[in-house]
């Protein structure tokens, strides 16, 4: 396969195409049905170009679908989390999008190239980003676990770092795909572990993090040592951070308090090339200032952006990250975008 070139790497940024689920109307898991077929109204009327996948066994496309990596070149990868396999009733929900001919009625799949990474991989824990001019993958360290080595092994983790080279180079003609892991907080905080739910992309070098100041100042603190490593050793992102809880308006607010442990949502973001759907939580004061601090982290780019809020209240759908109950995702979660 062809070398990735920088300005071929499709980032959020570059996607004019969105697809979801058959099934984000139906009963799938304990997801409120009815918010989600608003939610499905709202998308489709944010992104014209929205089509339903069929065939899919649960509503998380993004997780299970292909990743983009040029306009015509796809990265395929083993679907089979934890979270969902160790429960005979939740296994069913695992979709293989070829095995099980996963298809959209207007747009053929069969043109794909697609190249298999011998990874046990989701794809909503990768999130593309353009670092130091290179393609860049930041993915949630769970990747780890879940692929059987230990991060606390040294020379298991660097032997990982350089298998992670080779395979690029030697699959992609030479290709540099940096990779950046990012701390996963534990099985009982957040089972998921995927990385669309704490970072995303802004523009080169620059990134946006969830709220971690709010609520758990020292996992923060491990993700900047993530993302921000020294320098002159290696050059990091510029990050920009959500943050609610040292702000006057949110000081002693019970409601707040109550909303706080589904403000993450936020960060998981729908976002079509310069368009961007932010989850709402019902709660204004929060959820505008939420919008409003989106926006700041886009206003320095190039390109003019357009960001707004969803009508549809989602809290039903992103209350519960439980693995029991195949749930805890909003808006990024839910779609799967592409260049088309």
């Amino acid at each position: 396969m062809g070398k990735i070139l920088t300005k071929d790497f499709i980032t959020d940024d570059k996607t004019n195409k969105v697809f979801i689920s058959s099934l984000i109307d139906t009963k799938t898991g304990d997801l409120d049905k009815e918010a989600r077929a608003n939610v499905k109204s709202c998308i489709m009327q944010f992104e014209k170009d929205c089509e339903l996948l069929y065939n899919t066994k649960d509503v998380w496309a993004r997780d299970y679908m292909p990743i983009q990596l040029t306009k015509n070149t796809y990265l395929g990868y083993t679907y089979k989390p934890d979270y969902l396999t160790k429960s005979p009733e939740y296994a069913k929900c695992v979709t293989n999008w070829k095995l099980h001919n996963v298809h959209a009625d207007k747009y053929d799949f069969n043109g794909f190239k697609v190249v298999q990474i011998p990874l046990i991989l989701d794809g909503g824990n990768v999130v593309k980003a353009i670092l130091d001019d290179k393609p860049c993958m930041i993915m949630c360290d769970k990747v780890l676990l879940e692929n059987n080595i230990n991060k606390n092994n040294k020379t298991e983790l660097e032997n990982f770092h350089k298998w992670w080279k080779e395979w690029w180079e030697e699959n992609f003609d030479g290709t540099e795909m940096k990779l950046v892991l990012l701390p996963w907080e534990g099985s009982k905080v957040d089972p998921i572990g995927h990385a669309d739910g704490m970072i995303r992309y802004i523009d080169k070098n620059k990134v946006l993090i969830t709220n971690y100041k709010d609520f758990n100042e020292k996992h923060y603190n491990e993700m900047m040592k993530a993302l921000e490593p020294e320098r002159p050793k290696r050059a990091g992102f510029n990050v920009i951070s959500l943050h609610f809880s040292d702000l006057e308006q949110f000081k002693n607010n019970k409601l707040f308090s109550v909303l706080l442990d589904r403000s993450w949502c936020y960060i998981n973001y729908l976002q079509v090339g310069t368009r961007i759907l932010v989850p709402r939580l019902g709660y204004d004061l929060l959820d505008n200032e939420a919008l409003k601090q989106i926006r700041e982290a886009f206003s320095a780019n190039e390109l003019s952006y357009e960001i707004e809020l969803i009508s549809q209240d989602m809290t039903s759908i992103v209350e519960d990250m439980n693995d029991e109950k195949n749930s805890g995702g909003a808006l990024n979660c839910l779609t799967w975008t592409i260049q088309s």
